[in-house]
């Protein structure tokens, strides 16, 4: 088996090697497409009834807009669906199999690209919504902190949740998402506020779903047995995986599986979506090379674009407070042995193991933490030292590999927006995942996938639907 060369923070190199065992390979073609028949289920299609939607554009080619692309193609492969996305190098290599998560690595190596930009961990336990706990302890301590950090930084500890205010009080999003925030808060708070944990259990269930065998091809390094909390109990829920390799793994079956019926246009920004009085026609989007612009028709447009979801939906005046929410995150080496996500002194944030070894006994973990209201983009050095200090207390040893930041949306209730809108009913959102993107992406596809086509959704969508905002 290969092994990977490291470079790390002291300038010397170490090998690694996978600790799991590849797969067999697949061939990226299209040469053994499967046929598309009918998947028939309590309310489902069959042959003979129509789709709903013959057409589906969906904005976004990360977990959400694939995972949603992935159900639909399960349940009605006559249904077209094309997602756009602005990412250029979206596309997995086709020349290389993107089955076996060692491959993977050695094509496709973490620290070629700073800490993926993503976490690594899938858990079910973070359940609780801002919304639901102390607005002192979760809005204005933090604000308070952030402006005697910014005055008076000498022997201060780094808040974990911060606030840019010179740049936050000028953003028109921020003032509708604090609105909406205290909407949630003092009006709206329900019960459903523990639906959290529903769509997280749901996303857990479907990431093992023995019967698609499409996702149990997708080799993302699956490897931690739990997480360890500050008192010592394990969750053993809990796991992590790469979710930059399952979106991978994912594209590619999406290619491999569905054929004319599955595209991916990439390189291309969605600007505008083109109204026809309570439906969306089409979309406009722009290529970010040569700047040309095409429109495409569909019968129904998703957008799952992230914090780009707020812009394309503010353009439309329909409601979705979805904020950027830059995260830190770091990825380090360790003589430590832990099959555990370990939790961070003082709620930092945490600590997950990855997938991979080496012959010298280290080991890479993916540490991500942090809650920065911030519209710049740049990575925080003291906020990545004060990770590394934290992480310290259980892997005293660490090297640092990369590090970078990260904007992730979140909704101002801090649950995912997935359904169909009040103004469009053809329009339908899938985002506002915040920090639970890869514990949550697949559920919410599924979920919607389900309301698009007017099947029996396997959990209350009632919580996360669009129109709580409206």
């Amino acid at each position: 088996m290969r092994s990977l060369r490291v470079q790390g923070s002291s300038g010397r190199y170490f090998s690694i090697v996978p600790r799991l065992a590849p797969s067999d390979s697949v061939e990226f073609s299209r040469a053994n497409q499967k046929s598309t028949t009918r998947l028939v289920s309590g309310g489902g299609l069959d042959s003979v009834d129509r789709p709903k939607y013959g057409s589906v554009i969906i904005i976004g080619g990360g977990i959400a807009g694939l995972s949603t692309a992935r159900y639909l193609l399960r349940h009605d492969t006559r249904i077209r669906i094309t997602i756009i996305d602005n990412n250029t190098d979206i596309l997995p290599n086709q020349s290389t199999s993107y089955s076996s998560y060692a491959q993977q690595q050695i094509n496709l190596m973490h620290f070629n690209i700073p800490s993926r930009r993503n976490g690594n961990m899938l858990c079910p336990s973070l359940t609780i919504p801002w919304t639901t706990r102390s607005l002192w302890s979760e809005a204005f301590l933090p604000l308070m902190k952030s402006y005697f950090a910014a005055t008076n930084k000498k022997g201060r500890a780094p808040p974990t949740i911060s606030f840019d205010l010179p740049s936050l009080m000028l953003d028109r999003n921020m003032w509708s998402f604090a609105s909406h925030f205290l909407i949630q808060k003092f009006f709206r708070s329900t019960p459903e506020h523990q639906s959290n944990k529903s769509i997280l259990e749901y996303n857990m269930k479907c990431l093992d779903d023995p019967s698609d065998d499409l996702i149990q091809r997708i080799d993302y390094g699956r490897c931690a047995k739990g997480t360890k909390l500050l008192d010592g109990t394990i969750v053993g829920t809990d796991s992590s995986g790469d979710i930059g390799l399952f979106c991978q793994g994912l594209l590619y079956q999406l290619n491999s599986e569905y054929g004319d019926s599955f595209s991916i246009v990439h390189g291309e920004e969605a600007t505008l979506l083109k109204e026809d009085g309570e439906l969306i026609r089409g979309v406009t989007s722009v290529d970010q090379d040569q700047g040309n612009k095409e429109t495409r028709k569909a019968d129904a447009i998703v957008i799952a674009c992230g914090v780009g979801s707020t812009t394309l939906c503010r353009s439309l005046h329909v409601p979705c407070p979805v904020f950027p929410v830059k995260g830190h995150l770091a990825t380090v080496a360790s003589k430590v042995h832990c099959e555990y996500n370990i939790t961070l002194p003082g709620g930092v944030g945490y600590a997950a193991p990855m997938a991979i070894g080496n012959v010298d006994g280290r080991y890479l973990y993916r540490i991500s933490g942090f809650v920065d209201f911030s519209l710049h983009k740049q990575t925080d050095f003291e906020r990545i030292e004060a990770l590394l200090q934290a992480a310290r207390v259980h892997l005293p040893d660490l090297e640092l590999i990369d590090a970078s930041a990260c904007h992730r949306p979140i909704s101002a209730d801090d649950r995912p927006i997935v359904g169909s809108t009040d103004k469009y009913s053809n329009l339908f959102l899938c985002t506002g995942f915040g920090s639970r993107g890869w514990s949550v992406g697949l559920g919410c596809g599924k979920l919607l996938s389900s309301i698009i086509l007017g099947m029996h959704c396997e959990i209350d969508a009632t919580p996360f639907l669009p129109t709580r905002f409206s």
